[in-house]
């Protein structure tokens, strides 16, 4: 059965103007959606006017730690590139104490509590560490892992790495993780995301990512990559959303692609200046294993300006385009990617995708720091479905906490809000 979510007040309508883990140690997202749990309870019950009330006193609280993160998404493995590919050329200091050559620890344990999930903890845990010490061009490389678990039987986990080496020429990466998790299943399109209906679903499985990159020229990588995944998924009520194929929730992908970016920025972690330039290439086949035939691509364009010692504007372009029989899973989803955030990952998702995004950031003392930002995004079924109408905005604020101050790597709480209310967002390293 099909639930209606409240409807959006009236000063928030008509505006114009991104099952698993995703791990910031590796470049991939994992399926499942804590974002869209954040309105499924455990019962899976119809909300009622008495029950409606009570939600409006709480607000979903969102793990999507982009970058050194655990962000559940229920769409497919997939290069994030905003956030998730620590690629940059991060500084290392140059004078050969016994305390700049070793690794450093990240630890961020993250308590949950909302009427969606029930209570639980995400942690995660990545040690950063130099392959060879007299190797001063390559960033850090990383290893770790995390997991999930919540009061109404919600649980993830996965572990990976990322290397870089032989003064920054091959970036290596590898991931699995596994997963079972509740969310509510939209429809496709934005008057699907509109209506506010959904249906529960519990969807489980396991994913494998591995990736290759060779720098072939400055600071251009290029390289192939492979992915597997195998979900089961069942939903509660007498029917899905329209458009979605009941073949979809039991079904296996494989697919192989191409990694093409050109980094330029000046830290994998913290960039202060600098652009980073991602494109993602996906081609699953029934030659690979895959039960679907599609294709999938990613574009992604960040520009870092520092306005002084202390702050930094970022800014960043995200786009989506899929084609073929795309499970509902592997759509280009508003939200993902931490882009834009406001909105439950998964309420709008379609074939094609573009997003624009702003955000300053300021540098406090004892290790504190603020964030603002704002963007826009819009999914369609095609180029020219594109609209003012369909645009969402997305902007709110957030504060900033250095866990390891040789790398900068923060720890983030933000709080931003869409046409549908807001939700807060934490992670590890910034949102892109």
């Amino acid at each position: 059965m099909l639930r209606r979510m409240p409807a959006t007040p009236k000063f928030l309508r008509g505006p114009r103007a991104l099952v698993l883990i995703f791990l910031s140690l590796c470049p991939f997202r994992l399926l499942s959606q804590t974002n869209e749990s954040s309105n499924s309870t455990a019962p899976q019950t119809a909300q009622t006017p008495d029950n409606a009330k009570q939600a409006k006193k709480s607000f979903p609280v969102q793990f999507d730690p982009s970058a050194g993160s655990l962000v559940t998404s229920p769409q497919g493995i997939e290069t994030s590139p905003q956030n998730v590919d620590y690629t940059g050329p991060a500084p290392r200091p140059e004078d050969g104490t016994a305390k700049n050559k070793r690794g450093e620890m990240v630890i961020a344990p993250f308590p949950i509590s909302n009427p969606a999930l029930g209570s639980g903890l995400v942690a995660l845990g990545g040690y950063l560490f130099p392959i060879s010490k007299a190797d001063k061009v390559s960033p850090d490389s990383m290893l770790g892992g995390g997991g999930l678990y919540t009061s109404n039987g919600s649980w993830l986990w996965g572990a990976g790495g990322k290397l870089y080496l032989k003064q920054d020429r091959f970036r290596i990466t590898g991931f699995y993780g596994r997963g079972q998790i509740h969310y509510d299943l939209y429809g496709i399109g934005n008057s699907a995301g509109d209506s506010g209906l959904s249906v529960p679903i519990n969807q489980g499985g396991k994913a494998l990512l591995v990736e290759s990159l060779i720098r072939v020229k400055n600071k251009l990588f290029v390289g192939p990559r492979y992915q597997w995944r195998h979900l089961n998924a069942t939903f509660k009520g007498d029917n899905l959303p329209p458009d979605i194929d009941p073949q979809e929730l039991k079904s296996g992908t494989s697919s192989l692609g191409f990694h093409l970016q050109r980094d330029l920025r000046d830290s994998q972690f913290y960039p202060r200046t600098g652009t980073l330039t991602d494109v993602v290439g996906d081609f699953f086949q029934g030659t690979f294993g895959s039960d679907f035939s599609y294709e999938s691509y990613t574009f992604a364009f960040n520009k870092y300006s520092g306005i002084s010692e202390r702050q930094v504007l970022a800014f960043r372009i995200f786009g989506c385009a899929t084609a073929g029989h795309v499970p509902f899973y592997d759509l280009c989803l508003l939200g993902m990617h931490n882009d834009i955030r406001g909105y439950k990952a998964g309420r709008y998702r379609d074939k094609l995708m573009l997003t624009t995004q702003a955000e300053y950031r300021l540098e406090l003392p004892k290790r504190f720091g603020l964030a603002a930002f704002f963007g826009v995004g819009e999914v369609a079924p095609e180029v020219g479905a594109f609209n003012n109408d369909d645009l969402k905005p997305g902007g709110g604020v957030g504060i900033r906490f250095t866990l390891a101050k040789k790398n900068h790597v923060n720890m983030r709480v933000d709080y931003g809000t869409g046409l549908q209310g807001g939700g807060v967002y934490m992670g590890v390293t910034e949102a892109f």
